[in-house]
């Protein structure tokens, strides 16, 4: 008992979250303009509006950020900024191409060390539908692609940093009540306004949020008892019968919690959409035979963290895994696999994750039969970094200290293999559980 206390003070009470410590190296730009730098957000505030009247929704975002060195402020959004402001000056966002492997946005003036004031107002939309008095929007998002995150939507900052995030969501120009789900703790104002504030351990991949029409869906709420006794709200909901989503839930969370731990979430959200398969800090959207899969996700991936793209591989290849009832792998069933070996500005996961990735786990756990195996290890690795961004020199690292042996020869040949593989491969081969879906079938998921 004892124990289990420890473990939960940890995941419940853990002070300090992630800055600029995983953050990617400054970048000096072009025509000996100076530097663009990586900096922390403090905080996040968006207000978001959708106006039935217009056929449009808007978001102001106000921003508090800390820079450590002199230059241009990195961040992102995928949509054109209308307007901002830094510290109540007019400025201007610009976009800036890293090494061919991605973009970002800058605020186009040198700003010194210090803490600041991002003012930002964008259009939104992507994954929304204005249809005569309602208005269907999620921020769906893909560790699969590029840009493919709470950016898409709202400046953010990239998946190393963490920071307090709050919404207030207002929809106007109808009387038509809508709702939201959320794994942010909501609050309703009025009709079609609410306040939505997430844990300051989320990051820019973490959110989950869905506004839909009153009684579009089937809902079922139900409470799941931990392991630790808490007592954790469970919404599921879809267009299907959802009695099945319940109960493997139910023993999907059984089995997490005895394998890894007290789930480390406080509540559980459910789409039960067929298809798709995307995780979130708690929630998912999930066919019912990927559900379990996405599960995983809320330990690995969604509860330590990964902190860039070159990290993404370890949550996929221990879900994968997992998928595959644990199956040991010999050391001839490996392959070569650069998966945390690209530019440290990769944001995508690469997706050998799910074949190379799953047997090299497979491999660490018959390599260490003797010491307990890969599962023993797993569940130390979440208790001690639940909720803190890591990257695959973390893993690599904590993962010889533990089992006390030297892994550099697997590691460089199967994880980072620089120097022998060129680029991602089978970026374009779809995953059974991610699937790769279009603009207008995630539309229809609204």
């Amino acid at each position: 008992m004892r124990l289990l206390i420890c473990i939960v003070v940890t995941i419940f009470s853990h002070p300090i979250f992630a800055g600029l410590e995983n953050a990617p190296p400054s970048i000096n730009m072009a025509d000996n303009r100076g530097k663009a730098v990586f900096v922390d957000f403090i905080k996040a505030d968006y207000q978001i509006v959708y106006d039935l009247s217009k056929g449009s929704a808007w978001a102001d975002s106000t921003i508090t950020f800390e820079n450590t060195e002199s230059g241009y402020a990195i961040f992102d959004l995928v949509p054109e900024a209308a307007s901002a402001s830094v510290d109540e000056k007019t400025v201007t966002i610009s976009t800036y191409n890293i090494s061919g492997v991605t973009k970002v946005r800058f605020i186009n003036a040198v700003l010194l060390p210090g803490v600041h004031t991002l003012k930002i107002r964008n259009q939104i939309s992507e994954n929304i539908t204005f249809s005569g008095r309602q208005v269907k929007s999620a921020f769906w998002t893909d560790d699969l692609s590029d840009q493919g995150f709470l950016e898409q939507y709202l400046p953010s900052n990239l998946e190393f940093d963490q920071y307090k995030i709050n919404f207030n969501v207002k929809i106007v120009g109808t009387d038509t009540a809508h709702e939201i789900f959320t794994n942010g703790e909501d609050k309703l104002l009025a009709t079609n306004e609410w306040s939505v504030e997430f844990p300051e351990h989320f990051n820019t991949s973490s959110i989950f949020f869905h506004l839909t029409p009153m009684g579009a869906f089937r809902k079922l709420a139900f409470s799941y008892r931990s392991m630790d006794g808490r007592e954790i709200p469970v919404v599921v909901y879809g267009n299907q019968d959802l009695n099945g989503f319940k109960l493997k839930i139910q023993s999907t969370l059984m089995e997490l919690e005895k394998d890894y731990g007290p789930f480390p979430h406080q509540k559980v959200v459910v789409y039960g959409a067929g298809s798709g398969g995307m995780e979130y800090c708690g929630a998912t959207i999930s066919s019912l035979w990927a559900l379990s899969h996405e599960l995983t996700h809320s330990y690995f991936a969604r509860g330590v963290m990964p902190a860039s793209g070159n990290a993404g591989w370890i949550d996929e290849a221990v879900a994968s895994w997992r998928d595959d009832g644990y199956r040991q792998s010999s050391l001839s069933e490996l392959s070569v696999s650069r998966m945390a070996g690209h530019s440290p500005y990769t944001r995508q996961t690469d997706r050998d994750a799910y074949s190379k990735g799953a047997r090299f786990m497979g491999y660490m756990d018959q390599l260490f039969t003797a010491k307990g195996g890969l599962k023993k290890f797993l569940r130390d690795f979440f208790e001690r970094r639940v909720f803190k961004p890591f990257q695959t020199q973390d893993f690599h690292h904590d993962l010889e200290l533990f089992f006390n042996q030297t892994l550099d020869a697997e590691f460089n040949k199967y994880i980072y293999a620089t120097g022998r593989v060129k680029k991602m491969q089978n970026q374009d081969a779809p995953s059974p559980y991610h699937p790769r879906l279009t603009k207008a079938e995630l539309k229809a998921l609204l």
